[in-house]
């Protein structure tokens, strides 16, 4: 298990998101985000190219990794949001993306001991290595004071 104190200031994790097909983007944004840029090839290729994933979709592909490869080992109680969240690029069928995360502060709680923030940039590249996301992420962890196995 890791813990607050295992992550300094600097420290940098490297993953990379599972391609989306255009089948998946396009089912995707039936459920969650029925936009014709989207849903239609014929459209969105009109305006961006060739069809695009939804945002909302882009976030939940970028985090997958994270969450999988990083935080099921991490004494995590809870996330406390995102801040200056951008998609900078359309990401596109069949574009797996770079993640890279930086850890900028782990902070201990100065009323709580048991716990503290740890706050790290994100980034998602194309493989182009052009930057399509970015955001700043903020998380409550224990602390090892504080840790419950």
């Amino acid at each position: 298990m890791r813990y607050l104190e295992d992550f300094q200031p600097g420290q940098v994790f490297r993953f990379r998101s599972r391609p989306m097909s255009a089948e998946a983007i396009k089912a995707f944004a039936h459920e969650w985000d029925p936009q014709r840029l989207h849903i239609d090839e014929d459209y969105a290729a009109g305006i961006h190219g060739s069809l695009i994933a939804s945002g909302f979709q882009t976030i939940v592909e970028v985090f997958r990794p994270i969450m999988i490869e990083l935080m099921v080992g991490v004494a995590n109680i809870g996330g406390m949001g995102l801040d200056n969240l951008r998609w900078l690029k359309p990401i596109r069928p069949d574009e797996a993306l770079d993640i890279e995360i930086t850890v900028n502060a782990a902070a201990p709680s100065r009323s709580k001991p048991d716990r503290g923030v740890l706050k790290y940039t994100l980034i998602a590249k194309n493989p182009k290595g052009e930057e399509v996301f970015s955001t700043d992420v903020l998380v409550m962890m224990q602390t090892r004071a504080g840790g419950i196995d």
